[in-house]
């Protein structure tokens, strides 16, 4: 590759991963074609890309963001290709996670969260994480069920209140026929 067309993809990678949710970098060696091409589309529908990168690019295209110095050693080693998020930050980590899990590839080597990098470990607990939409939901149930309870808890009281009363004028109204009857 020639010094311009060097400088054209590091312009294009730089863009893309300031551009991006989240970034992981991976190892894809031993992947085959087939595997690759299902990979790419499975990251596709949940807004990820799947692009195969020069070490010493991607290097170059990281240290123009504040987490290239974070790298860590030996990252860089081997094939290395780039997983962009576009939407959500994990949904494109959670898919590959799936799909290494079928395959036992690609082996993951680090991420790029807010220009912080994450190391292998961490980025499986990411993974294992539902998506943006479930932990919206959940924490909206979270927040809201303590209000549903006092709702319940309240309705029940003046459930039982109206009970009373109703119980109170059935027994008025036996006192009334009562009164009636012996009277006459």
């Amino acid at each position: 590759m020639k010094k311009a067309q060097k400088i054209e993809v590091l312009e294009a990678l730089s863009g893309k991963l300031s551009g991006a949710k989240s970034a992981t970098v991976v190892n894809y060696q031993g992947l085959a074609t087939k595997d690759l091409q299902v990979l790419r589309a499975e990251l596709s529908k949940v807004g990820g890309t799947f692009t195969v990168v020069k070490n010493t690019l991607l290097k170059l295209a990281l240290d123009k963001t504040q987490a290239g110095q974070d790298i860590p050693t030996n990252a860089l080693d081997g094939p290395t290709a780039i997983i962009l998020a576009k939407d959500d930050e994990v949904a494109p980590l959670s898919a590959l996670a799936k799909f290494a899990k079928e395959r036992a590839l690609p082996k993951l080597k680090f991420g790029v969260f807010d220009n912080v990098i994450v190391d292998s470990e961490k980025l499986e607990i990411l993974s294992k994480l539902p998506n943006k939409t479930t932990l919206y939901a959940q924490l909206i149930g979270t927040i809201a069920g303590p209000a549903y309870g006092l709702v319940g808890t309240l309705n029940a009281n003046l459930q039982m209140l109206v009970y009373i009363f109703d119980q109170r004028s059935r027994q008025q109204a036996n006192l009334l026929k009562a009164v009636i009857t012996n009277g006459k």
